[in-house]
């Protein structure tokens, strides 16, 4: 049996001195002419265009994602790129300004602006905020009755001795003092507010600004309708939005009732306790139970509030407000 030689394959087009062959010249030379040719009239453009659009679908083919998802979920590359390597390159990615241009065209999209809408406007949502500020408003209340407490003992120790563990349940001046402040400064805010509204509507239409006459008599008003609103709060609840805010109430004989014609001596009663210099408040820190001419006359206490007080410590996390002592005696 006669065996047929088989032809080697060329090693390289190059002959034993270096040329290249005739053949292989002229295919090289045409071959750069058809590039030359290619590139002036774009054809090679349209050819790259096509490749890539070709790759492009390629990677948009859901086999083809799920084939890199499996690659990627595979023990062999999770064995050549470790962790560090992989949080670095997540990293760069999210850091690239390609990655800020797609979140900034997430964000401004009608479908990421109306869910934005649908979250803010949801009842849960404004309720978690409502109960939010008013539990911030609350632990501010508790500190500052814990500071006013302090006040009150440190100013009693001044003016009258007394024993460490003489504690009794009606405020003392500071915390009175810093309650009073409170409601003074939500009424001149509404009174500022009405007074400016009162007088544009004179001025517009009198054509004049207001007389002397007429700041006094609108002041007098504002007295008036000021004390109304503090007896109402006492006659109605036992507490002005400042009493509330540092957890005290009003009482008559221990009960928590008080009408409003009572509550109404007790304005005027306050009327006359200022009237001497305040004399008849400075008369709480010579009192052993912190009575102020008021106090008296009206056979009213101003009390701490127990239930208000131990409810907004214990959402505080802390101990109740004051130095810790219990203060159940002397009502």
């Amino acid at each position: 049996m006669a065996l047929t030689r088989r032809p080697a394959p060329p090693s390289d087009v190059s002959s034993a001195d270096g040329s290249r062959p005739p053949g292989a010249r002229v295919l090289a030379a045409g071959a750069k002419g058809a590039e030359r040719v290619a590139r002036a009239t774009g054809v090679d453009r349209l050819l790259n265009d096509a490749a890539e659009e070709a790759i492009v679908r390629a990677l948009e083919n859901p086999a083809v994602i799920r084939a890199i998802e499996r690659v990627l979920e595979s023990d062999a590359l999770a064995s050549e790129v470790d962790s560090d390597e992989a949080r670095q390159i997540v990293r760069r990615a999210l850091e690239s300004e390609t990655a800020a241009a797609v979140w900034s065209e997430v964000l401004e999209s009608e479908q990421v602006q109306m869910l934005i809408e649908r979250i803010a406007n949801a009842p849960e949502v404004r309720s978690a905020i409502t109960a939010q500020g008013a539990g911030l408003i609350k632990d501010a209340g508790v500190r500052l009755t814990a500071i006013s407490e302090r006040l009150d003992d440190a100013m009693e120790r001044i003016m009258r001795p007394r024993d460490a563990d003489s504690e009794i349940d009606q405020a003392g001046l500071a915390t009175r003092a810093i309650a009073a402040a409170i409601d003074l400064a939500l009424m001149f805010a509404g009174y500022s507010i009405l007074s400016g509204v009162f007088a544009s509507l004179i001025t517009d239409v009198f054509g004049k600004a207001l007389s002397g006459v007429s700041v006094i008599v609108l002041t007098g008003i504002a007295l008036i309708v000021g004390g109304a609103i503090f007896a109402t709060f006492w006659a109605l609840t036992g507490q002005t939005p400042g009493m509330r805010f540092l957890a005290i109430r009003l009482t008559y004989r221990g009960s928590h009732d008080l009408t409003f014609r009572r509550a109404v001596w007790r304005v005027l009663a306050v009327i006359l306790s200022l009237l001497p210099l305040g004399l008849g408040y400075l008369a709480i820190l010579r009192d052993p139970y912190r009575r102020a001419w008021a106090d008296r006359l009206t056979g009213t206490e101003v009390c701490y509030d127990s239930v208000a007080r131990a409810a907004a410590s214990t959402r505080a996390g802390s101990a109740p407000a004051g130095d810790g002592r219990d203060r159940s005696g002397g009502a």
